[in-house]
């Protein structure tokens, strides 16, 4: 269990520099990578496993991290076909692709590749730690709508907002 304790130190110090360190583009992209990659390695720690029929876990598990797999490289496609990079600052409100039915489909397809992940290897601290890693996932987009995105497109992301969900499709 302590190293769970490390890896949620070290979850939380990244999202404070990713946030601290907004500007630099090359922390953006590190910061997004270590938010993914953290979470993943919690799984090869020793630790207790769930009592799952793993079969049907694994392979549902597995469609979790398509789906995922998908859903981000759908939205990264739709990102490049606007002009910009996922990782730099947004120049406008993208409302295409999966962007039509929610507000962060990056994010919605890490938390599918994550979850998927958790149930494959179904370790018990790493899901507990899975559960705070999907609520920082979700501070991370509603900081994103606040402190970017609302402040920079004040009337078209509101109106936005009233379309779409911001995982799920409304």
């Amino acid at each position: 269990m302590n190293w769970q304790f490390l890896f949620l130190g070290l979850f939380l110090l990244n999202l404070i520099l990713f946030w601290s360190l907004k500007k630099h583009l090359w922390y953006r992209v590190i910061g997004l990578i270590l938010m993914g990659f953290i979470p993943l390695v919690t799984v090869f720690v020793e630790q207790p496993h769930f009592q799952l029929d793993y079969y049907w876990w694994r392979l549902a598990g597995v469609v979790a991290i398509l789906l995922g797999c998908f859903v981000a490289g759908w939205a990264k496609i739709e990102f490049l076909k606007s002009g910009m990079w996922p990782f730099s600052e947004p120049q406008k409100v993208v409302k295409t692709g999966p962007y039509a039915f929610i507000r962060h489909p990056l994010y919605l397809g890490l938390i599918f590749f994550l979850v998927g992940w958790w149930w494959i290897w179904a370790t018990v601290y790493s899901f507990y730690f899975g559960m705070f890693i999907l609520l920082m996932i979700w501070v991370q987009a509603w900081l994103e709508e606040k402190l970017i995105m609302e402040k920079k497109f004040p009337e078209e992301y509101k109106a936005y907002k009233k379309q779409t969900g911001m995982f799920w499709i409304k």
